[in-house]
């Protein structure tokens, strides 16, 4: 996971910034401006929702449900930057390349209990475990990482007029890769012993491409002329929908210690189609000519994330779908470099 956080860090932040990484996850993110070209890095939150872990069973070995060990939805820690610069212009049409990139690692732990007729099956090979008393503690670590190439075509000059309600600016397209890579660590005991140990890697690659379009909006009367105004603020949006190749690797390793036996391993792969949309927010203050902070806020959903069904009476361990939602938020200290103002001051 590392590797991959390494790999996106590098794409995005390149020879431009290379030290120059944020010291903390929660941290302000820096732009830089010169010639054009701006370079971002920096830190905030992420929210992670993902499918739940079902493992342990009560009932009969023929004849028992599930319980839910995880139910994944938590909050963690983000870095990221891209570089955007002006490419000149093609068809009428101003057009920019950027390259984008972000990482994040969200943990999570739950304990489940069941009191009698504990159940739990070896996903690797089907074979029965039982209990009358079991405590399950789950844990999670799931690393988000994505890197994206993104080309946005606006008209020919700077729209500087405020909306009334909403204004579209510009089109982009991009390719993008993204993942999703967790490892669960699952043990349960009855009171003192330990009954099985557990854990997987289910790691989804995606590789797609997306369009969208932004502009800026205004929050009715808080907008022109209003608060936000008499604040210095404007407010910024943009959204993109895409379609993904959606690949997952999945390595599991069972222990059952009660009786003991080898270690056994089960090695699964899936592919699938997914849907990955997103909305982002944007309200930015303007502090001098060539300095502004912004607060930045993501909204993803994805239509295809695994979701693990173990060994039962209908069939054999598999690797079902099902979906996911993250939010992003990010603090951004925006420096312009160059001779020019950051931002055109606006029309009135």
């Amino acid at each position: 996971m590392n590797k991959r956080a390494c790999l996106v860090a590098a794409v995005v932040i390149g020879a431009a910034t290379c030290g120059a990484a944020p010291a903390v996850l929660a941290q302000d993110s820096t732009s830089m401006t010169v010639n054009g070209t701006t370079i971002t890095f920096g830190g905030g939150g992420q929210y992670l929702s993902l499918p739940d872990i079902k493992f342990t069973g009560v009932g009969s070995p023929g004849s028992f449900r599930r319980q839910t060990n995880s139910d994944f939805a938590d909050y963690g820690g983000a870095v990221g930057g891209g570089i955007e610069t002006p490419l000149g212009f093609w068809g009428g049409y101003r057009v920019t390349g950027a390259v984008k990139g972000f990482f994040s690692s969200v943990q999570d732990n739950d304990t489940t209990h069941c009191a009698d007729h504990c159940v739990v099956v070896a996903p690797t090979n089907g074979l029965t475990t039982t209990d009358s008393a079991l405590t399950t503690n789950t844990g999670r670590d799931v690393d988000y990482w994505g890197g994206s190439l993104e080309a946005k075509f606006g008209g020919a000059e700077p729209v500087q007029v405020r909306p009334n309600f909403m204004r579209y600016d510009y089109f982009l397209v991009g390719a993008d890769v993204r993942g999703i890579d967790q490892n669960n660590d699952l043990h349960g005991r009855s009171g003192n012993p330990s009954v099985f140990q557990y854990n997987e890697d289910l790691n989804t690659t995606y590789y797609g491409g997306y369009v969208g379009f932004g502009g800026e909006y205004s929050l009715g009367f808080l907008g022109a002329g209003g608060l936000w105004d008499s604040l210095g603020l404007r407010s910024y949006y943009s959204a993109r929908a895409g379609l993904y190749s959606a690949n997952t690797d999945y390595n599991g390793h069972f222990n059952a210690i009660v009786v003991p036996s080898p270690i056994s391993h089960l090695s699964l792969s899936s592919d699938d189609l997914a849907f990955i949309g997103s909305v982002s927010f944007e309200t930015r203050k303007q502090f001098g000519p060539r300095t502004s902070l912004s607060l930045w806020t993501d909204y993803e959903y994805i239509s295809s994330a695994p979701q693990m069904r173990y060994a039962d009476s209908s069939g054999p361990t598999r690797i079902e779908d099902n979906s996911a939602f993250a939010a992003r938020t990010m603090l951004r200290l925006n420096i312009g470099l160059g001779p020019a103002p950051l931002y055109p001051e606006p029309m009135k």
